[in-house]
C-alpha cells in the first residue's frame, strides 16, 4: 500500500475510496491491515505481512489501509 509497501508488493492498497468496491462488494475473502507508517509494531509486521500476501495469493486477498491518511475511515472501524 502506497510507499509503505511499495509498488511491487503483493499487499494491495485499500483506501476509503476503494474499500466498498474492492472489499465489501467482492466475493473474495480479504485480510485487511490498518497501519501507521511510523508505528514500530507495523514496521515489524511488514515483512511477515508481505510474506503472507505472497503465500496466500489466489486464496485470500491481502490489503492495507494507511490509518494516518484515512483517519476517519480507520475510526469508522474502531482503529
Amino acid at each position: 500500500a502506497d510507499d509503505f509497501y511499495g509498488k511491487y508488493s503483493k499487499v494491495e492498497e485499500i483506501t476509503d475510496a476503494n474499500f466498498q468496491q474492492k472489499v465489501l462488494d467482492s466475493d473474495e475473502m480479504w485480510f485487511i491491515e490498518f497501519y501507521a507508517p511510523w508505528c514500530g509494531h507495523c514496521q515489524k509486521l511488514k515483512p511477515s505481512y508481505e510474506k503472507a500476501a505472497k503465500t496466500l495469493k489466489g486464496v485470500v486477498k491481502v490489503g492495507a489501509v494507511n490509518a494516518e491518511v484515512h483517519k476517519q475511515f480507520a475510526s469508522k472501524y474502531g482503529v
